[in-house]
Order: structure tokens, then C-alpha cells, then sequence
């Protein structure tokens, strides 16, 4: 099976086992409050350069056996030895990170393996981290490159901007998306195309950490450079570039929005509708049916 291949059934197996781990998959937005993240998994902000890691700190001789054994009992069926390892791997810190980051694997049967790992990671991995993490990301195992960007791109730190650009490159095509999500939460409007190019077929993959990590672009100009790549574009990507609105539009673009609020396809209005909702606090509502797309529409166009 090639990388490319079996991308998509890794990001879904990624959502699913991770999700004790801080990074949620979309669930259902009907029911659901609006897909924002909780302040303790919203980017945290990038530290100060001096205040940046150089090198990995030491592990202790008597602590290198213990890593390599406590990463094993990832692979064993019972779950509370799993649970075990884990909380004493976060426990060691960030010393035991460049042994645990050689055992990420690219092997289809260690995909469980992998997404236990990755939950250590999750707490020990911060932004102070962020230089090294940029410098593991150059190492050849996709699995592992793939999951440093999904976190990279949530620190909208402007030092990794060079990484995240090389990123967008990669053959992995979930690794390129992480890598153009953090640019264009970054502000680079060179993104834009990618991202919306990702999200128009991926979005029930992806949507969850758009929506954690764009809002930090959210301006005039990042949601003027989405307008205009929409403007003249076919319905499929009008839809896709209002969802990337939901976190990026300001008010000034109220005026912009009563254009796709009146449109004649509906599932460029449903998506318009969806933008506002999002803009004012509410949850989307993915499967909005035509009648009510018309009538929350018109409501919409007498509020703006």
C-alpha cells in the first residue's frame, strides 16, 4: 500500500485514537456547540526565540532501558498497562522525547502503536519545543513528520515559517495541508489556493483543526484573500472557501456575505448561512435542508 494511498484511513484512525489526547475529531456539529477549541487546546502563543529549547535535555543513563520497556507495553492488549506507560513516559518529560520520536514507525500494523506515542507527545511537546520539533520533522519516517506538523501548525509560531513552507511540499498530502493550514493561520496569503483546495473534499477530516487553529488569522486582509480567490469560482469552492470564513471573516465583510447570502445555489447559501452562525457563536448546521437554508438566510440578510 503507498503512502498516498492509505493517507485518508490514517488521518481518520489519527482522529479517533487521539481523542483523549487533545486533538478532537468534528463530531456531529448539529448538536454540538460551535467547533472552537477549549482554551486548554486553543494554539498557545510562541514563546520569546531565547525562550526556545537548542538541544533535547539529558536522559539519565539509568532512565534509557526504562523508555525503550515503557514504550513497548504499547504494544500489549491490556489497556491499563498501556495507561501505565503513558502517564510514567509524561512523567519522564521531554528528556525521554528523542528516543520516544525514533519508535514512531511508518508500518501499517504499528498505526495503534503510533497514535499511543502520539498521546505522550501531546503533553510533553509544548512551543518551547518548537525548534526542535522543526528539526525532527526533517527525518524521514512520513508517520512521524506527519503528526510534528499537525502540531507546528498549531503554535502559529512565525520562526517555523520556513519549516512550514517546506512542509507544503511533502507527498504526504495530510502533512502538506498541516504545513499550508499553519502558513496561512501565519497570515501568508500563498496558502490560500492549498487550503482550500484541502478542505473542499476533506473537510469531515480536517474541519476540527481549521477550526482550532485559523481563528488566529482572523482579519481584514485574511478574509479579503479568501473572498477573492471565491469570487468568480465554481459553487464547490465557494463552499469551501465560506467555511474557511466561519474563522477568518471580521465584521467589515457583513457586506461581502450578503452576496453568497443571496446566491441561487444552495449549497453556497447553506455554507453563508454557516458562516454567520459560526461568526456570531453558533454552531454550524451541516446538513441544513434547502427550506430553512432560504429562511435563515433572509433572516440573516435583516440582522447585517
Amino acid at each position: 500500500m503507498t503512502d498516498r494511498s492509505r493517507a485518508p484511513a490514517l488521518v481518520l484512525l489519527l482522529q479517533v485514537l487521539l481523542l483523549p489526547c487533545g486533538l478532537r475529531a468534528q463530531g456531529s456539529p448539529d448538536t454540538k456547540a460551535p467547533p472552537t477549541a477549549p482554551a486548554s487546546q486553543k494554539p498557545e502563543p510562541a514563546p520569546a526565540a531565547g525562550a526556545k529549547l537548542a538541544e533535547w535535555p539529558a536522559l539519565k543513563e539509568t532512565d534509557k532501558e526504562r523508555v525503550f520497556s515503557l514504550a513497548g507495553q504499547f504494544r500489549k492488549a491490556d489497556p491499563k498497562l498501556r495507561e501505565e506507560a503513558k502517564q510514567q513516559l509524561i512523567a519522564l518529560g521531554d528528556s525521554a522525547m528523542p528516543l520516544l520520536l525514533q519508535q514512531v514507525s511508518d508500518s501499517d500494523k504499528d498505526e495503534s502503536f503510533n497514535a499511543h506515542l502520539f498521546c505522550v507527545f501531546d503533553e510533553a511537546l509544548k512551543p518551547t519545543h518548537a525548534n526542535l520539533m522543526a528539526r525532527e520533522s526533517k527525518k524521514p519516517r512520513f508517520a512521524l513528520r506527519r503528526y510534528l506538523f499537525l502540531r507546528m501548525c498549531r503554535f502559529v509560531d512565525p520562526d517555523l515559517l520556513p519549516v512550514l513552507k517546506a512542509g507544503c511540499k511533502e507527498k504526504d498530502e495530510p502533512t502538506a495541508y498541516y504545513a499550508s493550514l499553519g502558513m496561512l493561520a501565519l497570515k501568508e496569503r500563498e496558502a490560500v489556493p492549498a487550503v482550500i483546495a484541502y478542505t473542499k473534499t476533506r473537510w469531515k477530516e480536517v474541519g476540527a483543526i481549521t477550526a482550532e487553529v485559523l481563528p488566529a488569522a482572523r482579519s481584514v486582509d485574511a478574509g479579503n484573500w479568501v473572498f477573492e480567490a471565491i469570487a468568480k469560482a465554481p459553487a464547490a469552492d465557494q463552499m469551501a472557501g465560506l467555511r474557511l470564513e466561519r474563522y477568518l471573516a471580521v465584521k467589515e465583510h457583513y457586506v461581502i456575505m450578503r452576496t453568497y447570502l443571496n446566491a441561487s445555489e444552495h449549497t453556497v447559501k447553506k455554507e453563508a448561512v454557516n458562516t454567520m452562525r459560526v461568526l456570531h457563536g453558533e454552531a454550524p448546521i451541516e446538513n441544513l435542508n434547502v427550506f430553512d437554508a432560504i429562511q435563515m438566510a433572509q433572516a440573516w440578510l435583516k440582522k447585517i
